[in-house]
């Protein structure tokens, strides 16, 4: 990494990589697509729990997402405790990933797709195959993101530019 000394004699940090500048993009993109809608549709996936617990699970989902929003804006300016976060969030997705994608909002999802007519009545009989396929694909996205992010956060080359 090039650092450079200003006329006080402190270091200055060189310019920013492409890769963080990548993983900023990937931060964010991912915190805004599965930013939850509003709480009535989230209640209408979860129905099945206690409102407090949907309103809490809710405020969660929210908080996490704002979270990663904010931690990638501070990876820009390298911040290593933004950097941690992010770590850590990682880390608590892949931990969380069955809870996160529960089968039923998938059945519900493709149930309501049906009664709108924008999925055909003949995977009715499917549709618990479907819901999984749907439950495994979220995972795996969720966890090789998570992953990637765990890795290259914590290469050396990246940790020492940070602060």
């Amino acid at each position: 990494m090039e650092k450079s000394m200003d006329k006080a004699g402190a270091e200055v940090k060189g310019k920013i990589t492409r890769g963080i500048v990548l993983c900023v993009i990937l931060v964010i993109v991912y915190s805004f697509l599965s930013w939850p809608e509003s709480f009535r549709s989230y209640y209408v996936r979860f129905h099945p729990s206690p409102e407090n617990l949907i309103f809490i699970r809710y405020l969660f989902s929210v908080g996490l997402r704002l979270a990663l929003f904010i931690s990638g804006i501070g990876i820009l300016f390298r911040k290593d405790i933004f950097r941690k976060i992010i770590i850590f969030i990682s880390f608590f997705t892949i931990a969380t990933v069955y809870w996160k994608h529960p089968v039923i909002v998938f059945e519900r999802i493709l149930w309501w797709k049906i009664m709108q007519g924008t999925l055909p009545a003949d995977i009715i009989p499917k549709i618990n195959m479907v819901a999984w396929s749907c439950v495994v694909t979220s995972s795996i996205i969720d966890i090789v993101v998570c992953l990637c992010l765990i890795y290259y956060l914590t290469r050396p080359k990246i940790r020492e530019q940070f602060n």
